[in-house]
């Protein structure tokens, strides 16, 4: 009687891989691959929040640059706003915001003469949009009552003090 090819391997040692042990093989190969998938998408994700942050502090320090080059009595550097409230602050000219979008800026200008002698506290925030901004008017508006604080991609704070020259 003749022996089939599989008998006959058997005999000799030869072994092969079934089909399970493929399969199996196959799924932590998937496995594998989703998890580097998985990776990729986050790390562009990372990525795009970097860029967006990157830009948002890149604005906010042009404006940082720009309000320090004016005089101590410039309009721009007048006392208004609060830290609290958004919206309440100084805002670029139409033709800056126009080159900003898709952010939104307002710096706040305090008078800090009670810790420092003729001095005002500049706090200059970006939002990523018109939308987020509204969005943190909202989460205030929540917060009624308690210490709100604005919610921004960037905020630079410094002190402006009046030269004596």
């Amino acid at each position: 009687m003749k022996k089939n090819n599989f008998a006959r391997n058997a005999e000799i040692g030869q072994k092969g891989l079934t089909l399970i042990e493929v399969m199996v093989a196959m799924v932590i190969l998937g496995v594998g691959i989703m998890a580097i998938v998985a990776l990729q998408a986050r790390n562009m994700n990372y990525n795009s929040n970097s860029k967006r942050r990157t830009q948002a502090y890149t604005w906010a320090a042009n404006r940082v640059e720009r309000l320090l080059a004016l005089p101590y009595t410039s309009p721009e550097l007048s006392v208004k706003g609060t830290t609290a409230k958004v919206g309440d602050g100084h805002a670029p000219s139409a033709a800056d915001a126009a080159t900003m979008k898709p952010y939104v800026m307002e710096w706040d200008v305090i008078d800090n003469s009670a810790n420092i002698q003729n001095s005002r506290e500049v706090i200059v925030w970006v939002w990523k949009s018109k939308k987020s901004q509204l969005w943190a008017i909202h989460l205030q508006q929540q917060n009624e009552g308690k210490k709100a604080l604005k919610v921004a991609i960037a905020r630079i704070k410094f002190v402006r003090v009046k030269s004596s020259i």
